[in-house]
């Protein structure tokens, strides 16, 4: 069970920091507009292009899908590797971490996101919900904004958005820069088999787009 009528296949990694950044400028429209980024390798080239535009990010409030429940100084936070890779104080002063206990009330307030940039792993999860978490359930039916994952690997607690949140997203790009990846995302599985990405795509497809490098 699944859909791929979503894909959109770019040539290069200059044709999908393009794309990106058309979709996150248009958000700049609003008073302020609420974007989702994700860790993990797939945005990592977005972001240094975004280091090297120029954005008006006092237009921005931007948070993350999920993060590790480890200081920004450790090389795994995602935290620490997007304000590395930006490094802009404007960029630091919007960044609404994950790790802050306050951001779960603030995200309780959230009606919807602008645009939400995620990544898949290998394994069919995105964000820090896998497939065979001890609270899966909880991950993909809590109305809660933000739950905690003592699952995953590298085997650190996490920190991460509930399905329920990323569905408040109005525009969701999924990046797959992996043909192993894309071949997980085409294989077609029974409802009983369906791993995260898999009920991502199905409950938002009206307002996701798959990018692939391939």
């Amino acid at each position: 069970m699944n859909s791929t009528s979503n894909i959109s296949h770019l040539n290069t990694e200059e044709d999908l920091n393009a794309e990106l950044f058309k979709l996150f400028r248009k958000t700049d429209s609003n008073d302020i507009s609420r974007i989702i980024f994700t860790g993990g390798t797939s945005p990592k080239c977005f972001y240094k292009f975004l280091s090297n535009n120029e954005v008006d990010w006092s237009k921005y409030i931007v948070t993350l899908s999920d993060e590790r429940d480890i200081e920004t100084s450790n090389h795994l936070s995602n935290e620490g590797m997007i304000k590395s890779i930006i490094c802009n104080n404007e960029f630091d002063n919007i960044f609404l971490s994950l790790r802050n206990p306050e951001t779960i009330n603030i995200l309780k307030e959230v009606t919807n996101y602008d645009l939400c940039i995620l990544g898949m792993g290998e394994d069919g999860h995105f964000a820090s919900i896998f497939p065979s978490m001890s609270n899966i359930k909880e991950a993909l039916n809590t109305q809660e904004p933000l739950l905690n994952i003592d699952d995953g690997f590298p085997d650190i607690k996490r920190i991460s958005m509930s399905l329920n949140e990323i569905k408040k997203s109005k525009k969701i790009i999924l990046i797959i820069k992996s043909k192993t990846k894309l071949a997980l995302l085409k294989t077609k599985r029974n409802s009983d088999q369906l791993l995260p990405i898999d009920k991502l795509i199905e409950e938002c497809t009206d307002r996701l787009t798959i990018y692939t490098l391939f």
